[in-house]
């Protein structure tokens, strides 16, 4: 069957949609707020053992021996698995940038502080702690390399010898004139920027229970899973066993962020628990395994941004040069987030030239992990530092110069210089909207009483665009060792005789309200209650293809896979009504739950009516129809192509945007930033749950402040962490979190079911920015800029005590 997505609200079969649009109650609540959902460490099994993992206490250490006599006599101990007997069990880990993945436990070196070098199954988390104090390990202390630029030496230590270099990739992309624009610019602006290390910190660690079926050569893995089924072939194949063999169970779970990991917990607890004869395995990180070695850590930057420009300030061309610090392998997939850029490497803006010159370095810290964001975050943060550098520079007001270079609303769908194309957009308006919101004139004027007074006022302005709907084709191209273009999203929806609905999707609760505008959807397409409808989650081997979330695309690709499975049942629904009403289906239509004759005749059928007929009497049903009342299908983003040697593609379906306006004060006297007032515009085209979306905002908006003056994963010069704690890792609590003055445009996508748009992370991909700009503004008058991430109290401090030197 030919399937029909509806591109609007008004395409729905209701009369008037009650519930899609509309801010509901998350269905999801009432299990979470009564503590009944079952997270992974509520799991017990029959004969469940403990896992603790012992670690390497250096950044970079020859294993000369392990041994593990003692703490294989400790009573309760069941196994002790080594990195030797790991490599004869398992393969390495899969890894991008491709052949960069790593051991689930070390054999023959360490490379980073944290890494596992052996493991502990025994009765209970205590004794297996307790053995790890038995195991005695020889290292041969080796020199680190900590400092990316240090790595790129030719006289550099080596993290992986058989890699024969920490250059783990080098391209540069070039798209339109680039030399041919700075040449021919007025003005040319430079700077450099450094990026630390932040991460996601979501409430519950990471844990896992594997468990290994000897006689069937096969193995299940329950754990905190983001992304099930892409977890799932990585798992598989460490393990060596074909697909068809694993099977992961992913349990509800305190958050994610991309910020989980999982594969060496899983691939380590499974081959325990083959060595204990298949009793299942449980390990449950710790927050100071998590903080120091988890799935958590990302982005490591070190830029170099130019910008092109004529004299009435329009964009010529843009340039950046990064090294980023990937840490000791490419096993959490963190390199991808460098890549990710390319697909809205230009922002908002109109730039016909750009050029991206990149370096992944290999060091002796923990392997970057994926974050929400994926890596637009710090590129958002120098492109639109540098065009406040050039507004300064050309004494234009920044919101003037971002208005002169907008793409207008009538070139949409628009294609950027780097080959990707953003679907819709009215980005002056969201610009203007904020403006008004803040009243920024307003502002201006009380900026410029203050600063006479001798504080330290700043206003940031910045719009940045999300894209939304991922396709894997950009990456494979450039780190290789990624599957195919497009990212399948499947459900499977089912009708029981009493009209109620099943859906069975492949992925678990984290927090972001998709089994909510599922509901939503389901009960406005067949005109059902809210409580009628149950979202389950099934395991890897019996739900339809699925990612899950990540990438900002449930908003689309679940609800086109709903919408879609709806549809095949409506169109099965409509032809069993035709022939139980004697007419021909194009004279049925479903409207408000009833299939409806529309020639003039008021007869109809209800939908439990119509599951009756197909569930109980199969004598009655038209040729070619099946007598089930279920109905699968699997979504993909239309269109996707591999992309070219210059990362060329339509990689993304989506694009939202946000313009954020941040006002701050720093205190002159210690470098501390107070927010004044935070207003943001957003744009992420029809809002399948208003409530849920702002949720989304406001921890997008949280997590970007964090990155923007607290978070930072600091190590010293021999590769040892100095942030293990919270005492050390800073994060922002409601105190420092400003209130939100917000407000929601609406553009639709024309690419997409009901006009909708990814918008997951536009928060957390702009806070950071607006903030930061408004601190530059606050500093310009005294010459200074702040070019790294976070702005601490003691960086600020630092330029201000040189400003006030020089005055």
């Amino acid at each position: 069957m030919v399937v029909e997505l509806p591109k609007s609200l008004d395409d729905l079969p209701a009369s008037s949609p009650r519930w899609v649009g509309k801010s509901m109650q998350r269905v999801e609540d009432p299990m979470l707020l009564t503590g009944r959902t079952e997270f992974i460490a509520d799991v017990e099994l029959p004969g469940m053992l403990h896992c603790a993992i012992a670690r390497s206490p250096h950044a970079h250490a020859r294993i000369v021996g392990i041994d593990c006599s003692r703490a294989e006599k400790l009573p309760g101990v069941l196994a002790v698995l080594t990195g030797e007997e790991a490599r004869r069990w398992s393969q390495p880990l899969g890894g991008v940038p491709e052949g960069w993945g790593g051991p689930c436990l070390a054999s023959d070196k360490a490379r980073f502080v944290g890494e596992p070098v052996a493991a502990v199954a025994a009765t209970s988390r205590y004794v297996a702690e307790d053995a790890l104090e038995l195991i005695d390990v020889e290292y041969e202390p080796l020199p680190a390399v900590v400092d990316p630029l240090e790595a790129l030496r030719a006289e550099s230590p080596l993290v992986s010898e058989e890699q024969g270099s920490n250059v783990m990739l080098h391209r540069v992309f070039e798209w339109g004139g680039v030399d041919a624009a700075f040449h021919g610019a007025d003005q040319v602006f430079r700077e450099r920027f450094r990026c630390h290390r932040l991460g996601a910190n979501p409430l519950e660690t990471f844990g896992v229970v594997g468990q290994w079926h000897a006689l069937e050569e096969s193995a299940t893995v329950r754990g905190t899973f983001q992304t099930p089924a892409f977890m799932a072939l990585g798992i598989a194949a460490a393990l060596g066993l074909p697909s068809s063999k694993l099977r992961l169970i992913s349990h509800p779970h305190g958050g994610s962020f991309g910020g989980k990991g999982g594969a060496r917990g899983s691939v380590i607890t499974t081959l325990l628990s083959r060595k204990a004869g298949g009793r299942p395995v449980q390990w449950i990180e710790d927050r100071s395994e998590y903080l120091m070695a988890g799935g958590g850590q990302a982005w490591d930057r070190r830029y170099e941004a130019s910008l092109a420009l004529s004299s009435d300030g329009r964009l010529l061309g843009f340039e950046v040069k990064l090294v980023d610090d990937i840490g000791a392998s490419g096993e959490n997939s963190g390199a991808i987030s460098t890549v990710r850029p390319i697909v809205a490497f230009t922002g908002c803006y109109t730039i016909p030239a750009a050029r991206y010159d990149l370096t992944l370095v290999a060091t002796n810290k923990l392997p970057q992990s994926a974050y929400r964001g994926m890596g637009l975050t710090p590129h958002n943060f120098v492109l639109e530092q540098m065009l406040d550098i050039a507004a300064r520079g050309l004494d234009l007001d920044p919101a003037e110069l971002r208005r002169r270079n907008y793409i207008p609303p009538d070139r949409f769908p628009y294609t950027i210089v780097s080959g990707h194309r953003y679907d819709s957009g009215r980005y002056e308006e969201t610009l203007e909207t904020v403006l008004e919101m803040a009243d920024y004139a307003k502002l201006r004027r009380q900026q410029a009483e203050a600063r006479r007074g001798g504080r330290c006022l700043g206003i940031g302005v910045v719009n940045t665009v999300e894209p939304g709907v991922f396709s894997w084709n950009v990456y494979g191209a450039v780190l290789g060792g990624l599957p195919g273009t497009g990212v399948p999203e499947g459900v499977r929806i089912g009708f029981d005789l009493a009209g109620k609905i099943t859906v069975r999707v492949g992925f678990s609760l984290e927090g972001q309200g998709q089994y909510t505008f599922v509901t939503q959807l389901l009960a406005d397409y067949f005109g059902v209650e809210p409580g009628d409808v149950r979202v389950l989650m099934e395991d890897t081997l019996s739900a339809p293809p699925h990612f899950g979330p990540g990438g900002s695309r449930q908003a689309v690709a679940l609800s086109s896979a709903v919408l879609g499975a709806s549809d095949l049942l409506r169109q099965r629904m409509v032809r069993v009504a035709a022939a139980l009403m004697g007419t021909q289906p194009e004279n049925v239509a479903l409207v408000d739950g009833e299939l409806r004759r529309q020639d003039g005749d008021a007869a109809s059928l209800s939908i439990p009516e119509v599951v009756a007929v197909l569930l109980m009497r199969s004598d009655l049903l038209p040729p070619g129809i099946e007598p089930t009342a279920e109905a699968t299908y699997v979504w993909v983003a239309p269109g996707q192509k591999p992309a070219d040697e210059q990362g060329r593609a339509h990689s993304y379906l989506t694009t939202a945007n946000s313009c954020h306006l941040a006002a701050i004060e720093i205190d002159r006297k210690t470098g501390q930033v107070e927010i004044l007032g935070y207003w943001a515009a957003d744009d992420c085209g029809v809002r399948l749950n208003p409530a849920i979306v702002e949720g989304q905002i406001a921890g997008g908006m949280a997590q970007g402040v964090g990155a923007a003056l607290y978070e930072e994963y600091a190590f010293d010069a021999e590769g040892q962490p100095l942030v293990t704690t919270f005492m050390d890792y800073l994060l922002p609590t409601a105190h420092e979190v400003p209130a939100l003055q917000g407000a929601a445009l609406v553009t639709p996508s024309p690419f997409t079911a009901l006009g909708a748009k990814g918008m997951g992370e536009a928060a957390m991909l702009t806070t950071q920015a607006a903030l930061m700009s408004a601190i530059n503004d606050a500093l310009a008058p005294l010459g200074a800029c702040a070019t790294e991430t976070p702005a601490s109290p003691e960086r600020l401090w630092r330029l201000l005590r040189g400003s006030d030197a020089d005055d």
